[in-house]
């Protein structure tokens, strides 16, 4: 299998890369980045480029000609992005351009972190996003659809991010207090949540897909 990754230097993309490499039924990984990862491996093509301009990238110029399956772990916060504006080019139209290039090069499947709550009627800007991205996703007609929607991230992350480092911080404390109808907003390692994300290439499922939090916490 061929697999297109984006968003491989974040917390669950790069997990994700992890699970793709370990795979034995996958045989190429393309990642799409915006600056070249320090990272080699044999299975691993790497290509710089911008998620706004992807029409001008040709995968034939890396000897690619097709691939099977797109995987999106692209995201960010609106303090990074710099602006609401800025937050939603990346977290909605990048993610909605990079569904177009993987359909363009024959994936049948795609795979995409959302978040809890994404819900395009939200009056909440963050869930808001995440829902158009994901309304714009199922306009993209793959044959497998795949939506993950974790609730806050466990896990190491390379840049500093201070007040979601004391909410991880916390989180034992809060999980414990998060019970019934509750449970679902529990925080989550980002690695389970990548290890559904590269799974999902295996899918025999059709159609939209959608992985709630709560499931991924009780498996």
């Amino acid at each position: 299998m061929k697999v297109l990754l984006a968003g491989a230097s974040g917390l669950v993309g790069n997990h994700t890369l992890e699970f793709l490499i370990d795979d034995a039924l996958v045989t190429d990984i393309v990642l799409l980045v915006r600056s070249k990862l320090l990272l080699s491996h044999v299975k691993i093509t790497q290509i710089v480029t911008n998620f706004d301009q992807l029409e001008t990238l040709s995968l034939q110029d890396y000897g690619i000609d097709r691939i099977d399956s797109a995987l999106c772990a692209l995201g960010s916060t609106i303090k990074k992005a710099g602006s609401q504006k800025a937050f939603h080019m990346i977290d909605c139209s990048y993610v909605l351009n990079f569904a177009d290039f993987a359909r363009k090069y024959g994936a049948t499947s795609f795979a995409a972190v959302s978040a809890l709550g994404a819900d395009s009627r939200s009056t909440v800007f963050y869930n808001r996003v995440k829902g158009e991205m994901e309304e714009g996703l199922k306009r993209k007609s793959f044959d497998t659809l795949t939506i993950i929607r974790p609730s806050l991230l466990l896990g190491e992350r390379k840049e500093h991010r201070p007040a979601e480092k004391f909410f991880i911080q916390i989180s034992p404390l809060i999980n414990k207090t998060l019970i019934g109808p509750l449970k679902k907003y529990r925080g989550i390692e980002a690695k389970k949540v990548a290890s559904y994300l590269a799974r999902s290439i295996h899918s025999q499922e059709r159609g939209h897909i959608i992985v709630e939090n709560d499931q991924m916490l009780s498996i």
